[in-house]
């Protein structure tokens, strides 16, 4: 009888312990769902700074070729003198 009633303690602990474990994972996965979720909006983010970075540059790379042209235009207007 003694043994019954401790092997059924032990199976009734380990069904406690592996719904305790269950619910843990589950939180688990939640967490990284939301910390998932959070870093897609962060990538998005970062993707947008970049799109709005490399146009930028380009705008300001056009503007500095413009002006370069138009110095060596100076340059070579003055050599003329």
């Amino acid at each position: 009888m003694m043994k019954y009633f401790h092997t059924k303690n032990l199976r009734e602990a380990k069904k406690m312990e592996d719904a305790k474990a269950a619910l843990l994972l589950e939180e688990i996965e939640s967490q990284f769902r939301i910390s998932g979720k959070g870093l897609q909006m962060l990538n998005a983010k970062v993707d947008k700074g970049f799109t709005e970075m490399n146009k930028r540059f380009d705008s300001l790379e056009e503007q500095n070729r413009q002006e370069h042209k138009l110095m060596r235009e100076m340059i070579k207007e003055l050599s003329r003198y």
